[in-house]
């Protein structure tokens, strides 16, 4: 009984026991969670066992905030390159620097415009376009600011950056091609950006030239060499087949042949004839309005447009270019406004148009013969001037044949009519400008 005793004592005590040694072991585990995890965050001690995880560094850093004076510089030069270093897209680098070019030669330009003197010659008479415009000295200062701002663009991008920033937007490609209605699908898009700054270029220095007064025989020759000069940039830009397929779109000498020839309504293969020998003496003998040249080179530039003629009538033949000449001729546009006002039809305006010709053949036959007397010559020339001037009254009326006499046009090639040495007269074209400017190619 005694040994029953004991041994339910013994059994009890080592219940107690065990469940004291859980209690402690729990309440340790549950202290040492925490402590490892610190432990795992911690750098590892040198003495680290083989296999034990590699602890987590958390590093905090403080950063500066950007702003826009780390940028910016004294000099384009180092304002593109810091753009370059936090590495801002080409394209909107050159969007910021031509933003600000704009916005500083254009303030330029608008004290150049407040330094002019206001105009108080309000009696001076003239087409209003060309009253309103600044003096000649003014916009040849305001062409060299283009220049130079074209200039120090190309330094900062080269000739790529530069056709890059004059490249049409999208919508200046659609407007473009709605208003002149000439496809450029055979000229790749970067090509044509690098066009459209050739030809600013080439206006702005053609602006600049014509804004310096009337154009003299030293400043219609630098004109002549300045379109040398641009077809040649075109040709090294263009093969020989685009360069034409441009030019029959886009040159001077095609521009002034759509606005001579309404009326005439040539067919594609009939322009493209007129216009390569046309081409060819625009490049050779082409004037500048406001320009005067001698009787000399009047002489000579009319020798080459009687041999330019020729050339169309060849590829015309005789019917087509006897339209041709009619509807192209300054002379006839003026005689066939006079019989329009009269009531009278085409065929009158034909009839007066062959006089003249037929009038102004003899009278150089008469001046080339050597074997009259200047009397005679003088003598003669005066009776076909008045048989013309008859022939015309028959035809026209008196007041049709005075208001022919009495404009520019017509005045001119009659009074000539009895001039042994006849004046030299340079029919007004149409001479436009490539500029670039609008949608450019």
């Amino acid at each position: 009984m005694k040994l029953q005793r004991l041994l339910l004592i013994s059994i009890v005590a080592n219940l107690v026991c065990l469940a004291g040694l859980y209690w402690v072991l729990s309440d340790r585990k549950e202290a040492a969670g925490p402590s490892q995890a610190t432990q795992t965050n911690a750098p590892a001690a040198s003495g680290q066992a083989l296999g034990q995880a590699a602890p987590v560094e958390r590093v905090v850093r403080e950063v500066e905030p950007f702003h826009w004076s780390q940028i910016e510089a004294a000099d384009y030069q180092t304002y593109v390159e810091n753009l370059r270093r936090i590495g801002c897209p080409e394209e909107t680098i050159r969007d910021l620097v031509k933003q600000d070019l704009d916005k500083a030669y254009d303030q330029r330009k608008a004290d150049i415009l407040n330094k002019a003197p206001a105009r108080n010659d309000f009696w001076k008479t003239g087409h209003p376009n060309k009253l309103s415009q600044p003096s000649g000295t003014t916009r040849s200062q305001m062409a060299q600011l283009d220049q130079e701002k074209n200039q120090v663009l190309g330094d900062l991008f080269g000739r790529d950056g530069v056709a890059a920033i004059n490249r049409p937007t999208p919508l200046a490609r659609a407007r473009s091609q709605a208003k002149s209605g000439y496809a450029m699908d055979f000229i790749p898009e970067e090509t044509k950006a690098e066009l459209n700054n050739l030809e600013q270029e080439f206006g702005s220095e053609l602006l600049r030239k014509m804004a310096q007064g009337a154009s003299d025989a030293q400043d219609m020759a630098e004109i002549r060499q300045l379109r040398q000069d641009r077809d040649q940039s075109i040709a090294t830009i263009l093969t020989p087949e685009q360069k034409m397929e441009y030019d029959l779109r886009k040159s001077p000498t095609a521009a002034n042949m759509r606005l001579q020839m309404e009326g005439f309504d040539p067919s594609e293969s009939e322009f493209r004839d007129i216009f390569s020998s046309r081409k060819a003496f625009d490049d050779e003998y082409g004037t500048v309005p406001g320009s005067t040249i001698s009787q000399a080179d009047a002489e000579v530039r009319q020798l080459a447009e009687r041999e330019m003629n020729e050339q169309i009538r060849s590829s015309l033949g005789d019917d087509r270019y006897q339209d041709y000449m009619r509807q192209t001729d300054y002379d006839y546009k003026s005689i066939h406004k006079i019989t329009e006002r009269q009531g009278l039809g085409e065929n009158i305006s034909a009839q007066v148009y062959e006089m003249k010709g037929s009038a102004e053949e003899l009278a150089r036959e008469i001046r080339m013969n050597n074997g009259l007397s200047i009397e005679e010559r003088q003598m003669q020339l005066g009776q076909i001037q008045n048989a013309t001037a008859r022939g015309i009254e028959s035809m026209l009326g008196g007041q049709g044949a005075a208001s022919l006499q009495n404009q520019a046009g017509g005045r001119n090639w009659f009074n000539n009519l009895g001039r042994v040495n006849p004046l030299p007269i340079v029919k007004p074209t149409f001479q436009v400008i490539t500029s670039g400017g609008g949608g450019g190619p």
